[in-house]
């Protein structure tokens, strides 16, 4: 639609979005005939696949009287000094490009390490996520030449008169000679800028946003999110900013919007060069260079929410040329079948393209996002390779579920039956692995040294990844003493070739108790242990704590501890072992279960390792001690046949890699692969996701894998870097890795021996497997029933031969090698925080059992288990913005009573947990945003502490506990015994008293006494007409205590006692600059005195002789029952003769009594306190 006519040219862009989720991108101009000219820049600054439309539209069309309210944003240029205007911006250029375009962090934030966002990105993400109308407007129109200014004001700095005074001065006495000027840093840098600015061909710019909303709140909580969109955009002495308007203002804003009104700038007006006046103009002057910041959105710039809001089409939709068929019929042989060939216009051929296993020794990775399909291409892969290999095939699949029961049904509907299955249900079943055994090496002729260092090694390295290897290495002489205790026990003349992790853990507290080392033959090793020895107890102590709490790590998850304190028994041999029958025959001999990877490497077997719905440290560690296993059986295989031995290959097929891929014992297999007959299949979502944990990680990964299979993956420009070829550049690769839908891999291949490399392709997935329970020949009855009984066979045969069963009862034997009635495979209970406990927890941030911590789910990064640290988690990989207010839990509970106390009762440690959460809330422990008693029901502590409902009523029932109201939300208050059963009971007489709540105070009451402060403290102390200048809780009339006596019986004898003192206690009081009081306050609850405790309060207030008499109700109702209690008390006079019927509001009653002036119910005060 036409502009006014301006006096010159002026260029509008606008986006917008109605709140559903859509962003419109518009561009117009004043003269309707320069449309095709600009149209023309525009295809030229974008995409050539973007397409174009001709609209007509007007900024009111998104007008409406009943919007409610609308809150603005005006950006405004801030000189540092009143000329710096002429200086440079960031240029838009900057902010543009492959690096930028796809970054690791699309959060538009700038730490160390990340790329800058282009500006308007934000604008539009913001857009993208919002509910309400949101309204953006850049007007650009030509700014005069000011060359010569822009050399006025280099003159000037390069002559020291800058300022008014700086220019007076120098008249008088001369300007002085050039080479005694020392121009400063940061003039240096405004010459620099100034030379950078474009003064012959510039705009004036006006950028303003707008959001309609219904609720005032909520338009004006999202534009301050908008505030600083344009902060990245300023120059070193020119700055970005932006004003907030709201009510009326945000009215006329809008109206400048629809009117299209531009403000000329502003800068050196009289009023702007005033001292101590601030020099912003919302007429920005902008170059070329610069404007584009404003202007320009490149829909690859955006998160794919952005993405989905704008809409825009992009080139890389398309497909990639395929190799010539000489080349890619290397590819179309049996092997790890990856998909169908697609051509340029993405037609998939027939023939399937696969890794042969000659070439699968230098290792494959699957990449792409969750739901990009990798479980489905990983598990197609496995199935052709084992038909194709003769060697065993390991899968580890932490996520358990759905994917082991697709592949178990596919393999028994390819391979007819269950047969050559080995599983491992680890949350059920763990690997009856003999980790601390150097037998088989010995056996295979491998020094006994290097066989027990290979062990320490390993061992070390799975414990750092338990605990996270910054904070396992933080106390420098642990991971060494243990180090010389694994040689220790590994003795040749004091120790054994193999031993319990168990026995690892007696010697660690042995040494710790008694300071006495294990024996050992080795002097060297002997001199290093009595080292430690060496020094002050103290310093042994820590050291021994932190050997204590780094090898329980192991200890106290019941998974570990069963594998790791396995031991394998050797087998009986000759007939002087064997047990007979009475005939004589050979008995058979029952056999310990025991797994070795290395007695399947010649057979073709398939071995899964299932670590779904178990912690992720627990994960990691079971996937290391398995790797270990199988490190240690490559070796001996590869000693024993020689390396140029043709061995049966293995395959290792690890799903959600990026846990275990910085670890230096898969690093070790990866670079082995040929040397080993040992292929590496690495499952993750991107190779950066890495980065946080070891910054090389990422780059060790892509060298060490040859293959690489990849979804999309928009954000790794570094990855598409590696993939990229001579032929095929980066940017290619990015957008294609940016344009694939689910199903579709970009695929780069190694080349044969001495052959050529095929180019990057693309392939799409394969069809779902025969028995896939969602393909089209899913099993079926009676091929179903044989697949459920294989499948029961095959977890009989585990655990029977190799697995070891969770539910084993512990032996007499057993548990007598648990010192100090310590069961190492159990869990401690904690009950001093709520973070092992809770129900609610933000989706961003995980709890860490074993290591007592919070980390942050996207990087694992550890943070302190308390507010701060979950604060910090939160913010680590993304923002507190993103957070229900009600996940983030409490994090402190701190219950008093010890492991005997609590054993001792009859209740769960969650419901007495919760017992001590209801008394800390009541006592104001806690804080938004883990818990506000003003604004949170308790049935948020009920979730925070894990407390089943149905319990919660058992306390009820048990009088532990009551329930004061569900409005304004749930409350409980401890009952006498509920704090009796927590050791709270004592606690209230030593704080009785003055500023202090009642004996028996209900928590419903507390929240009325903070909610009449707070309103008291708005209405009257911050009102400048009003004599109140303190506001004081529980004010008493008169000096004294409690008898003490009355504490010495029971909790009646206390209640008794306190209902004298009671009777001078004002709930709150509102005092003059004299002392004197001028308001008083009485929160009522309804009981059954009510007739006789109302008047009685009455009196109490009316003899202050207050300004205001004010009472509090909880509810409507009760204001009622109050009233009328006044009005016909028990005893004594009628104390307030006006009466109202039940249905009149509160607010509308008119009383002024001495004892009463005001009424108010609990809700209505919380509502006005809100509102301020």
């Amino acid at each position: 639609m036409p502009f006014d006519s301006p006096a010159h040219t002026t260029i509008e862009v606008l986006l917008y979005t109605h709140g559903h989720g859509e962003i419109t991108y518009l561009f117009g101009g004043s003269d309707p005939e320069k449309l095709d000219a600009l149209e023309g820049l525009l295809r030229e600054a974008v995409p050539n696949s973007y397409e174009f439309q001709r609209v007509e539209f007007h900024p009111d069309a998104l007008a409406d009287p009943d919007h409610g309210s609308i809150a603005g944003l005006e950006f405004e240029g801030q000189p540092r000094s009143p000329r710096d205007w002429q200086t440079r911006l960031t240029p838009y250029t900057d902010f543009y490009g492959p690096e930028n375009r796809y970054r690791k962090d699309k959060s538009n934030s700038t730490h160390e390490g990340q790329t800058k966002t282009i500006p308007l990105a934000t604008i539009a993400e913001t857009m993208a996520r919002s509910d309400i109308r949101v309204l953006y407007q850049a007007l650009l129109t030509p700014y005069d030449d000011f060359t010569n200014e822009l050399d006025a004001y280099s003159r000037a700095i390069e002559t020291g008169s800058v300022g008014i005074l700086d220019q007076a001065i120098n008249a008088l006495a001369g300007y002085p000679d050039p080479e005694d000027i020392r121009l400063t840093a940061t003039d240096q840098t405004r010459l620099e800028a100034l030379v950078e600015k474009d003064g012959r061909h510039s705009f004036i710019m006006n950028a303003r946003t707008v959001a309609m909303s219904e609720e005032e709140s909520e338009s004006e909580n999202l534009i301050r999110t908008l505030e600083s969109a344009f902060a990245e955009v300023s120059g070193t002495t020119y700055d970005i900013r932006a004003s907030v308007s709201t009510g009326d203002y945000g009215q006329t804003l809008f109206e400048q919007i629809t009117d299209r009104t531009i403000q000329h700038p502003t800068y050196e007006t009289l009023t702007q060069r005033l001292p101590g006046t601030q020099t912003g103009s919302t007429g920005i002057v902008a170059d070329p260079a610069e404007v584009g910041s404003f202007c320009l959105l490149d829909g690859d710039a955006l998160t794919s929410e952005g993405s989905r809001a704008v809409a825009p089409t992009s080139a890389a939709k398309t497909g990639l040329r395929l190799p010539p068929q000489s080349v890619l019929g290397n590819y179309q042989q049996p092997g790890f079948k990856i998909g169908l060939p697609l051509t340029a216009d993405k037609t998939p051929r027939n023939s399937p393209v696969a890794v042969p296993p000659a070439l699968q020794p230098m290792h494959q990775a699957i990449l792409g996002a969750t739901g990009s399909g990798k479980s489905v291409l990983n598990l197609s892969g496995v199935l052709s390779n084992h038909a194709t290999t003769d060697g065993p095939s390991v899968l580890f699949l932490p996520k358990g579920g759905n994917a082991v029961a697709e592949y178990l049904l596919a393999h028994h509907a390819r391979f007819d039956g269950l047969d050559d299955v080995v599983y491992f249900d680890c949350s059920e079943t763990v690997p009856a692995l003999s980790f601390f055994d150097i037998r088989p090496q010995l056996e295979a002729g491998i020094p006994r040294t290097t066989a027990v260092q290979d062990v320490a090694d390993h061992y070390i390295e799975l414990l750092g990844q338990i605990m996270g290897m910054e904070r396992f290495e933080r106390a420098v002489r642990s991971p060494d003493l243990i180090r010389y205790l694994i040689h220790a026990l590994f003795d040749p003349v004091h120790g054994s070739d193999a031993f319990s992790h168990r026995e690892l853990h007696l010697a660690v507290k042995k040494m710790q108790q008694d300071g006495s080392p294990p024996a050992v033959s080795d002097a060297e090793l002997e001199r290093s242990l009595s080292k430690q020895l060496d020094t002050d107890a103290r310093t042994f102590s820590k050291i021994m704590a932190g050997v204590a709490s780094r090898i329980e790590k192991i200890t106290i998850d019941a998974r570990l501890a069963r594998m790791f304190n396995h031991v394998a028994v050797d087998e009986p041999t000759g007939d002087d072992d064997a047990t007979h029958d009475e005939d004589g025959a050979a008995e058979d001999t029952p056999q310990t279960p025991h797994f070795d990877l290395g007695e399947y490497l010649d057979e073709n077997v398939v071995i899964i390792v299932d670590t779904g719905g178990i912690r992720t440290a627990a994960q990691r560690a079971i996937a290391l001690a398995i790797l270990s296993n199988a490190w240690s059986a490559l070796k001996r295989r590869t000693r024993s046949s020689g390396p140029e031995t043709d061995h049966a290959l293995v395959n290792l097929y690890i799903e959600e890699a990026a846990s275990i891929a910085n670890a230096s014992l898969l690093k070790e297999l990866l670079a082995q692969g040929r040397e080993f007959d040992v292929s590496v299949t690495l499952a993750m979502q991107f190779p950066s996701q890495l980065a946080g944990a070891d910054a090389s990680a990422a780059d060790e990964l892509l060298n060490n894998v040859q293959s690489v299979v990849s979804g999309s993956v928009p954000s790794d420009f570094e990855l598409a870097k590696r993939l990229a070829t001579g032929e095929t550049d980066a940017q290619t690769i990015a957008d294609r890795l940016d344009g694939l839908r689910r199903g579709e891999w970009l695929v780069k291949l190694p080349g044969e021996f001495l052959g050529e490399t095929p180019e990057p392709f693309l392939v799409q997935s394969l069809p779902l497997p025969p028995g896939h329970p969602k393909g089209s020949m899913p099993l079926a009855g009676e091929t179903r029933s044989g697949f459920e009984s294989a499948r029961d066979d095959l977890e009989a045969r585990t655990i029977e031969t190799v697995g070891l069963e969770l539910t084993e009862p512990q032996t007499a034997e057993d548990a007598s090698q648990v010192t100090d009635e310590t069961d190492e495979e159990t869990v401690p209970v904690r009950v001093d925080s709520a973070l092992p406990h809770t129900k609610r927890l933000p989706g961003m941030v995980s709890y860490e059992e074993g290591g007592h911590a919070l980390l942050c789910a996207d990087c694992e990064t550890r943070y302190s288990p308390d507010d701060a640290g979950l604060e910090q988690a939160i913010e680590c990989c993304h923002s507190r913005s993103e957070v229900d207010p009600d996940d983030i839990p409490i994090t402190d509970v701190n219950l008093r009573l010890d492991e005997n106390e609590r054993r001792q009762s009859e209740w769960s440690d969650q419901a007495l947990m919760f017992l001590q959460a209801v008394h800390n809330a009541s006592q104001f422990t806690y804080e938004a945003p883990g818990y506000d008693l003003l604004s949170d029901s308790m049935i948020r502590l009920q979730e925070y502490v894990g407390v089943e409902s149905a319990e919660v009523d058992e306390l009820l029932e048990a009088g532990l506990l009551s329930q004061d109201t569900t409005r304004p939300h749930r409350l409980y208050s401890l009952r006498p015994e509920g704090r009796k059963l927590i050791g709270q009971e004592n606690q209230h007489g030593v704080h009785y008293g003055h500023g202090k709540g009642d004996l028996d105070e209900s928590t419903q009451h507390v929240l009325g006494v903070e909610v009449t402060r707070q309103w008291v403290e708005q209405e009257f102390r911050e009102d400048s007409e009003s004599p109140v200048v303190e506001v004081r809780p529980y004010y008493e009339l008169r000096e004294g205590s409690v008898p003490v006596a009355g504490f010495m019986g029971s909790d009646t004898d206390a209640a008794e006692a306190s209902s004298d003192f009671e009777q001078h206690r004002l709930d709150l009081a509102g005092l003059d600059v004299d002392g004197e009081i001028v308001v008083v306050c009485e929160i009522e609850r309804v009981n059954h005195d009510l007739r006789r405790a109302a008047p009685s309060d009455y009196d109490k207030m009316a003899a202050c002789d207050p300004e205001e008499a004010i009472w509090v109700a909880m509810s409507h109702s009760e204001a009622h029952e109050i009233l009328q209690a006044l009005n016909d008390p028990l005893e004594g006079d009628q104390r307030v003769e006006k009466t109202y019927s039940e249905s009149s509001p509160v607010q509308k009653f008119r009383i002024d009594e001495p004892g009463f002036t005001q009424m108010h119910t609990l809700e209505q005060l919380l509502s006005k306190v809100r509102e301020e």
